[in-house]
């Protein structure tokens, strides 16, 4: 979690989407503090403690485990700083695999020219915001196409 990077322990955090792996799951997570002022009333659900998404969550956080993937997603996030500052890409920001590309030119222009070349992006608010958001399993064979499509591109 973002808190994490930044040494920040919130009284509140909720998660949901890649919790469940695709399974529609989500949770809320507090602090002592938080739960200690809690009563059974205030909680109400239809779908709570359901046992499919209890099982799906527990496989995304044991896949999370064993499969090491929050240190693949620092590696690859770093790795896509470092080399895909070329062509129109002048700078980064983000964290991890949510990556925002700073453009010369408008990043809508520069995602539908990557489209020509299969690959996806999206935007931001800021109209010179390239934004990445791939899977955990992007490896640096993908970064790498990436990186020579950006750099084949009109500054």
């Amino acid at each position: 979690f973002a808190a994490n990077l930044y040494g920040v322990r919130p009284d509140m955090l909720t998660t949901a989407k890649a919790l469940g792996n695709g399974f529609p799951c989500a949770a809320l997570l507090f602090s002592p503090l938080v739960a200690a002022s809690l009563k059974p009333e205030f909680l109400g659900t239809t779908f709570g403690g359901g046992p499919l998404a209890c099982a799906a969550i527990a496989a995304v956080i044991a896949a999370i485990k064993t499969e090491r993937l929050l240190e693949r997603v620092r590696r690859i996030g770093a790795y896509i700083r470092e080399t895909c500052i070329v062509g129109p890409v002048v700078a980064h920001q983000g964290a991890g695999l949510l990556v925002g590309l700073r453009t010369t030119r408008p990043a809508r222009e520069i995602q539908a020219e990557l489209l020509e070349c299969c690959i996806l992006t999206g935007t931001a608010n800021d109209p010179h915001i390239l934004r990445l958001l791939p899977a955990f399993i992007l490896e640096e064979q993908h970064v790498d196409m990436l990186r020579d499509a950006l750099r084949d591109l009109p500054p």
